[in-house]
């Protein structure tokens, strides 16, 4: 990865947003609130607001207290008037069917200023509310409309074109004849992309041939910062799109030590990534979540996050080249009392089996070949990213 963030000809410009449509977008700088709230000050529940003055010696007699001279009401995020200084919960008094108070009954010592939110306690002019690089998350959203913030500048999503390829190939909705097979995988790349923050467009289906194929890229470079073209990664016949991306990259490398998705070819085009995926689901997969992820968060000079990992124990050995990683598909169980087991997901199972099955990744190192079953190991929990 080193070498494709070293050669990526970055051009991460801003666009201005209006908050409602700046949720999970990063921050382009750092941003100041405009607003000190609340204003001048507010109660922190529904209640009444009192003079402390008149509590400071016990109860006082409140017999010909009147409303907005000796007491107002002061609801939840209320201001009232400053001749008051504390507020009692509503609960605590009783009052008649004409409002005049029969009884003030405070659970706790009264004490000076309390249910009294102060002047800026939520917020104050020029407080820093977001730093640059910051995720706008939904709390965010809401701290920046209290700041008085209507648009907001974030960084532009980085454009990837998705290119599938493949003369047997046919758009998902058809029928698949003899010899043909369903382009599916466009629905999950571009689904992942926009996940992570870029937005993804998906080109038309281009045949196994290399002019075709060069006019594809072309056209994708055109307008993409960073092309994914999926398929012909390793050494069929037709298998074109790595020897269009050595002839045309100022960096090129095909293949990597991960299983599955050995055929990966990752080159800089035009100042560009281009990765050719793999063409089986998983091994698209798997190269997408080590390199197009960080190709992502390297745009936005975040780091890459990290799954939350859970402890659990291995109910089936796993074994792999040693000099290989290898992406170890995970059924996750939790036992109440014994923790979490996991049971390793074989590689010839079928896609339709396998698709909605396995809920855990174990990325099993460079280095090491044997995991015995009845080991622990550490399991990363699908779903919990960005």
């Amino acid at each position: 990865m080193k070498a494709l963030f070293e050669r990526w000809n970055l051009a991460p410009d801003t666009e201005l947003l209006p908050l409602n449509r700046a949720e999970g977008r990063v921050s382009a700088g750092d941003i100041y609130s405009r607003n000190t709230l609340p204003v001048r000050r507010a109660a922190v529940g529904d209640g009444v607001a009192v003079r402390f003055a008149d509590f400071e010696k016990g109860m006082p007699d409140f017999s010909n207290w009147r409303e907005n001279a000796d007491y107002a009401p002061a609801d939840m995020g209320d201001d009232f008037d400053d001749a008051f200084d504390t507020v009692l919960w509503v609960e605590e008094f009783t009052f008649d069917e004409n409002g005049k108070i029969l009884a003030i009954e405070p659970e706790d010592p009264v004490k000076k200023g309390q249910l009294v939110r102060q002047q800026g306690a939520t917020i104050k002019k020029e407080e820093q509310v977001l730093k640059k690089g910051d995720v706008i998350t939904p709390f965010r959203l809401g701290l920046l409309a209290a700041a008085g913030i209507e648009e907001v500048e974030v960084v532009r999503q980085p454009g990837i074109a998705y290119i599938p390829t493949g003369s047997e190939l046919i758009p998902p909705g058809q029928t698949p004849a003899r010899g043909q097979n369903i382009e599916s995988n466009s629905l999950m790349i571009s689904a992942f992309c926009r996940r992570w923050g870029a937005e993804a467009e998906c080109m038309p289906i281009v045949a196994d041939q290399k002019a075709w194929l060069e006019t594809a890229l072309d056209k994708a470079l055109e307008t993409a910062d960073m092309v994914l073209l999926n398929g012909g990664s390793s050494m069929g016949t037709e298998d074109y799109t790595s020897t269009l991306l050595e002839k045309r990259a100022s960096y090129f490398q095909h293949g990597v030590r991960c299983i599955p998705g050995i055929p990966v070819a990752v080159a800089v085009v035009d100042g560009k990534p281009v990765i050719n995926l793999p063409g089986p689901p998983y091994a698209a997969f798997c190269a997408l979540d080590w390199c197009v992820r960080a190709l992502v968060y390297h745009w936005y000079g975040l780091p890459l996050p990290k799954r939350r990992t859970v402890r659990a124990l291995l109910e089936q050995p796993i074994q792999k080249p040693e000099p290989h990683e290898m992406y170890v598909r995970m059924v996750l169980k939790e036992d109440g009392e014994k923790g979490f087991t996991a049971a390793p997901m074989p590689m010839e199972v079928r896609f339709a089996q396998a698709a909605d099955r396995w809920n855990g990744l174990f990325i099993a190192p460079i280095g090491r070949g044997k995991w015995e079953a009845g080991c622990e190991i550490d399991v990363e929990l699908l779903y919990t990213d960005c």
